[in-house]
């Protein structure tokens, strides 16, 4: 596991350092989520406020501070997709709201761990709904992301030990880091490349 985490830091190490040093014009948000993501990454190898050991235990940090780099990568696609403030807005609103219920289900048991995780998956609907409904060309760039990337995140979370522990730790956690690599680093680049390229 710690082997796991380990690549985290080194991976979003990286990429904080070249979303630092390769900015996006306005509101740097790759570097906000990328540096963000590294800070968790450190805590759950620290490993002070894990709940119980590293292979069984519970790394509700995850969650606590997705709800600091998700609403940024919200405010981000919220953008591209062209949605007005007041869109924007719940998105970023509703997406921290998905994470606060996300903790709340990863720490507690039986019919609350389920309420929780429902209500935070009809938030999460309302989000896709939000962004599947934009008119948008964009949208097909994005699609995927969302698809591949956001959706998959509560399947693993119910499969983990935050959830009904039917995986091992170190298994949720490879597949946290191959999303947060799709969903972080992947993306951005993605749209800096696309940018670049419209400029030309």
């Amino acid at each position: 596991m710690s082997l796991i985490l380990t690549l985290g830091i080194i991976l979003f190490s990286i990429s904080s350092i070249y979303f630092l040093i390769k900015p996006k014009p306005g509101f740097n948000s790759p570097f906000l989520v990328s540096i963000t993501t590294l800070v968790s990454y450190i805590l759950m190898l620290e490993g002070s406020l894990l709940i119980g050991n590293s292979d069984t235990g519970l790394y509700w940090t995850r969650w606590a501070f997705y709800g600091l780099s998700c609403p940024l990568l919200i405010y981000e696609i919220s953008n591209q997709l062209g949605l007005n403030i007041k869109q924007n807005i719940n998105n970023i609103f509703l997406t921290a709201l998905v994470m606060i219920t996300g903790v709340l289900s990863s720490v507690s048991d039986g019919e609350f761990k389920l309420a929780f995780f429902v209500i935070s998956c009809v938030v999460f609907a309302k989000i896709l709904y939000s962004v599947f409904t934009s008119k948008s060309k964009e949208l097909s760039r994005i699609a995927p992301y969302m698809i591949f990337g956001w959706s998959v995140f509560p399947v693993i979370f119910l499969l983990s030990y935050e959830g009904y522990n039917l995986i091992e730790n170190s298994a949720a956690a490879a597949i946290y880091i191959a999303l947060d690599l799709f969903t972080k680093i992947i993306f951005y680049i993605h749209h800096s490349t696309k940018s670049k390229i419209e400029v030309k």
